[in-house]
């Protein structure tokens, strides 16, 4: 399993700063792709598990630099103002892109494939197993739901988590 350690050593190997900086209230994580800066709220060093999931998000993003428009689009206001909504699809590819990353690292395909194909687990469960929080299984589950739709097999959610 991924520790929170063996994430800030890749990002040392990375070249990638780590900052803990107050952000924007919601606001968790941070990255500035040139700069190879990633900026984590202080409120997560109470939060192993939340700040595990974060930085593996975050450290994605510098791995998988935002294109253009990205940026733009998180400056206050401005999804308000977009009415083509191209820049919305490229910001949710981006998003998509590093959390896909950050969940194949704190949840390997193949570990997490098991648990899927077993479907006898609950969310609760399965972040125990992984260490990690709620919200970044639901976006594993729904990566794994693309894949499997990719090669032709169709999976519900009730096929694959058991409910309390």
């Amino acid at each position: 399993m991924v520790s929170i350690d063996t994430l800030f050593v890749w990002a040392k190997a990375l070249n990638i700063r780590i900052i803990f900086k107050k952000l924007k209230p919601g606001l968790l994580g941070r990255a500035d792709a040139t700069k190879k800066v990633v900026m984590l709220d202080p409120s997560l060093r109470d939060k192993p598990r939340e700040l595990k999931c974060v930085l593996a998000e975050e450290i994605g993003h510098i791995i998988f630099p935002p294109r253009p428009g990205h940026i733009r689009y998180h400056s206050t206001g401005f999804w308000e103002t977009d009415n083509n909504g191209q820049t919305k699809i490229t910001v949710a590819q981006d998003e998509r892109t590093a959390l896909d990353w950050a969940t194949g690292v704190l949840m390997p395909d193949v570990e997490f494939n098991r648990i899927m194909e077993n479907g006898n687990c609950t969310l609760w469960e399965i972040a125990e197993e992984f260490d990690v929080e709620q919200w970044f299984i639901e976006h594993k589950i729904g990566y794994y739901r693309r894949k499997q739709r990719d090669t032709g097999r169709m999976v519900k959610w009730g096929d694959l988590i058991r409910r309390v």
